[in-house]
């Protein structure tokens, strides 16, 4: 048996066939559950968005110099 995929618009899908994009969101789905049911402990948005400031900062401060 040939299976063809069909080829997703991409201006309008960000995955290149309805396969990929159902593989994908499964996996999105699993490690959000993984995620959510984990007992680490949480990190506060701001926090995150925090270090990530800082680590941009950084970056763009070595190729000024």
């Amino acid at each position: 048996m040939i299976y063809m995929e069909t080829r997703l618009d991409p201006y309008v899908h960000e995955h290149d066939t309805a396969e990929e994009a159902e593989t994908f969101d499964r996996a999105l789905r699993e490690r959000v559950e993984r995620a959510r049911s984990s007992a680490e402990p949480r990190v506060p948005h701001d926090k995150v968005m925090d270090e990530a400031r800082a680590i941009i900062e950084a970056e763009l401060e070595k190729q000024r110099r």
